[in-house]
């Protein structure tokens, strides 16, 4: 597909052109450090790599990217489909400690505090991550005033950044899919991993499900405005 001859790749990789010869004829597989050379000679950013990785041991994850902490460090893309809620990457103080009291009404005000802290600062934690997020407009109109307004002041705030791309559902549409909120992490070495919210914690999906999960964001971006029109909706929220 790139092109090449097996004797060009075998000189762009620096891998004997008999090697070569059986990788692509499937009688082995190549070694881990030849795996990495044949991906940057062809230039798949890192897709050969996941295949041969999940040729090897069953999953295209490297071991520390099993760990939602270690996959937000290791990604420099993320794409966010939520049904419901602001993003939480992308909530404001007042936004999130609302959330967390509704959702745990017998947590004590320190516990709050941490897991507001936790939330609101997690995103200027990773400084090298860029993320687009879809999510409903409603997300915010049914939130008291003071709350809507700060936190739609904060959203734009980070689009002002160039880190954060928004796109938001119209009020009076449905995002029906996804119907709980999914993230699609493309990590440094190009490979994508997608996680999902649900009740009792986020879930990393196995490789199979990437194009099915995948085409869930598609619908959601494809159901909510343009960006331009996205930003102009949530400054009225705060004018």
């Amino acid at each position: 597909m790139a092109g090449f001859t097996q004797l060009q790749l075998s000189a762009r990789s620096g891998t004997a052109h008999s090697s070569v010869n059986r990788w692509e004829n499937g009688g082995s597989l190549p070694k881990r450090d030849n795996a990495e050379r044949l991906d940057a000679a062809l230039g798949a950013n890192g897709e050969l790599f996941t295949a041969w990785r999940r040729s090897t041991v069953g999953t295209g994850l490297p071991e520390w990217a099993r760990d939602l902490d270690a996959i937000e460090r290791g990604a420099r893309q993320l794409s966010i489909a939520a049904p419901s809620l602001v993003p939480g990457y992308l909530q404001c103080e007042a936004y999130a400690r609302f959330v967390f009291s509704a959702g745990q009404p017998l947590a004590v005000p320190e516990e709050l505090d941490r897991l507001t802290k936790l939330r609101c600062e997690r995103l200027n934690e990773l400084p090298n991550l860029s993320v687009t997020a879809v999510f409903p407009l409603s997300a915010l109109t049914g939130l008291p005033s003071a709350v809507v307004k700060q936190q739609a002041r904060h959203l734009v705030e980070w689009v002002d950044t160039g880190r954060v791309v928004l796109h938001v559902v119209p009020t009076g549409s449905i995002l029906i899919v996804p119907t709980s909120p999914v993230m699609l992490f493309r990590l440094r070495s190009g490979e994508l991993v997608i996680t999902s919210d649900y009740a009792d914690g986020s879930v990393t999906l196995n490789s199979d499900t990437h194009e099915r999960v995948s085409s869930l964001f598609t619908a959601a971006l494809a159901a909510s405005l343009p960006f331009d029109l996205s930003l102009a909706a949530l400054k009225d929220l705060y004018a």
